[in-house]
């Protein structure tokens, strides 16, 4: 009998030794339909850009797939597996478009999600030589091409971020323009050390109650020439309207560094508060990533980088940098070799109540600072405020050159999913590697949620850009938006997560709507995605 304890022992050990070995993804691109891979390289390293959308309100999440010089794709999502649906939705209009990334909305409040494709148009004299385009919805069965060279010429237009800055019920879109030219810093000896370019103005296109667009970056004075990657409208100081955060390529060199532009609504403009709130760091600045990490009620902000990424902690009157006294500034691949980071996306791995980080990794062909070329991609989970790297478990650690990424649950099996986009590059590292979008399918053993989403009325944009949620549970409370942009020219889901781990009900949340008013819900149960509208009508759209 003196044997059963051990035996119970070494097998509690067996058992727990193979539970924390197991991978938490797997990737599942080929098993689902994402086939398509790049008829060759891309030596502009343009596109990679990920855009989730329901394009016909079945429920399930479909996405697009920003291709640059090569064509772009409309995956559309079949009860968990995906076809291929560019030609029946019209997209192969699109063809012969570098296109960088894309953005969805309800531009006309018409209960169809539409989208907007940003596009390198001039690229150093190398682009597609064509204006964005938007794509009009027409009920979920084709989309209509809607060109916008009389609102705006083409650019070098790297992302786009949506929000509806003057609160009139209409999604708005900023556009970061890129590069127009680009010359070298030499030492005294003549040899290139580092960068010098040109960059045009960002773009501001306001909606026009749905009829159109017209541009106004001027007129708000966010028409920034530092070389803009990455941008979120966000309602950093919570006051109830989207500002917005900026992320400038090349800062170091330029002197100019990330922007953040408080929104002075109801007056016409922004006032840059960027030094102020200790935003104005001079780096790569990459991608963006909003997330309540913390749990203290107020958004922060992760921000990739070539080298240091940093998470901008908000502590209401300014930011505190912490991403280095976390563990999580993820500067260096080996030695003193840099990684290269681009979307860094906060999500609940297994819904556990706190928030993990994926980040998408990827080589750039940069002359400085010298970064890795085999760069894998990095899972941090959060545990109890405690970030513990654990990609050597995750399965999604790639070393291929990631870009875009976005978070949703295409499988609705009640946990989050990851698609990680990338550019297809020649560099010997990746000869033998299938070089094509990744799916890594949540394989966590998820625990207890509940989803929000979101429907906005009247003077509510129909998206809820700008709204956000507190949740409350067990005498934690986190803030969270709704995604109208993230990582790098990427956009996850709109439906809202929170993980309740083991518990049953939520014990609170509290709508912000836009309009200034509140709703609050109380005791919504496990494993539902909830569907609030502004004008209160409560109902259940998915189940586990």
């Amino acid at each position: 009998m003196k044997l059963l304890p051990k035996i119970l022992t070494i097998g509690l050990t067996v058992f727990w030794t193979l539970l924390s070995s197991a991978q938490y993804f797997e990737e599942v691109s080929d098993e689902v339909g994402l086939n398509y891979i790049y008829p060759g390289n891309d030596f502009q390293m343009v596109g990679g850009g990920l855009m989730v959308i329901d394009v016909n309100n079945d429920g399930w999440e479909d996405f697009y797939q920003a291709g640059g010089v090569f064509d772009s794709k409309l995956w559309i999502n079949d009860k968990g597996t995906f076809t291929d649906g560019t030609s029946l939705y019209g997209l192969d209009a699109l063809k012969g478009y570098f296109i960088q990334g894309a953005v969805c909305a309800d531009f006309d409040n018409d209960g169809y999600q539409d989208f907007f494709i940003v596009n390198y148009g001039i690229g150093m004299n190398r682009g597609d030589k064509k204006s964005p385009v938007l794509l009009r919805n027409r009920n979920g069965s084709y989309f209509d091409v809607v060109k916008m060279d009389s609102t705006i010429g083409p650019g070098n237009f790297s992302a786009a971020c949506l929000g509806d800055i003057n609160n009139d019920g209409f999604v708005d879109i900023y556009l970061t323009n890129y590069v127009s030219s680009m010359a070298g810093i030499s030492d005294s000896n003549g040899v290139e050390i580092g960068y010098d370019p040109t960059c045009y103005g960002n773009k501001l296109l306001l909606n026009n109650a749905g009829q159109g667009f017209y541009e106004s970056a001027q007129e708000y004075g966010i028409d920034d020439e530092g070389c803009g990657l990455a941008a979120s409208f966000t309602d950093v100081d919570g006051d109830g309207d989207l500002d917005l955060l900026l992320l400038n390529d090349f800062g170091e060199w330029t002197g100019i560094g990330n922007k953040y532009f408080r929104n002075d609504y109801p007056k016409v403009g922004f006032t840059d508060l960027s030094d102020q709130f200790g935003f104005a760091r001079e780096m790569y600045g990459m991608g963006i990533g909003q997330g309540d990490y913390d749990e203290d009620g107020d958004l922060d902000y992760y921000v990739t980088n070539i080298g240091r990424n940093c998470l901008f902690k908000n502590e209401g009157t300014s930011f505190k940098e912490v991403a280095r006294d976390l563990g999580i500034d993820n500067t260096f691949v080996y030695d003193s070799v840099v990684g290269t980071s681009w979307s860094g996306l906060f999500f609940d791995l297994e819904f556990d109540g706190d928030l993990d980080l994926y980040i998408s990794k990827g080589n750039v062909a940069a002359l400085v600072p010298k970064a890795a070329l085999s760069d894998a991609n990095r899972l941090i989970r959060n545990d109890n405020g405690i970030f513990i790297d654990v990609t050597d478990q995750s399965g999604v650690g790639d070393i291929l050159s990631h870009r875009g990424a976005i978070i949703f649950d295409y499988d609705h099996d009640g946990d989050l999913d990851i698609v990680s986009s990338i550019v297809k590059l020649p560099w010997s590292a990746f000869a033998k590697r299938e070089q094509k979008i990744k799916l890594y399918e949540n394989e966590s053993n998820a625990k207890n949620w509940v989803g929000i989403k979101l429907i906005g009325n009247g003077r509510v944009n129909r998206d809820c850009f700008g709204c956000s949620v507190l949740f409350e549970q067990d005498g934690k409370k986190m803030l969270r938006e709704v995604d109208a942009a993230s990582g790098q020219a990427s956009q996850s889901t709109r439906i809202i997560y929170y993980g309740l781990n083991n518990d049953c009900k939520l014990d609170k949340l509290t709508i912000n709507w836009t309009n200034g008013e509140q709703t609050v819900l109380t005791k919504l149960k496990k494993n539902r995605v909830y569907e609030v509208s502004s004008n209160g009508e409560l109902s259940i759209v998915k189940q586990r």
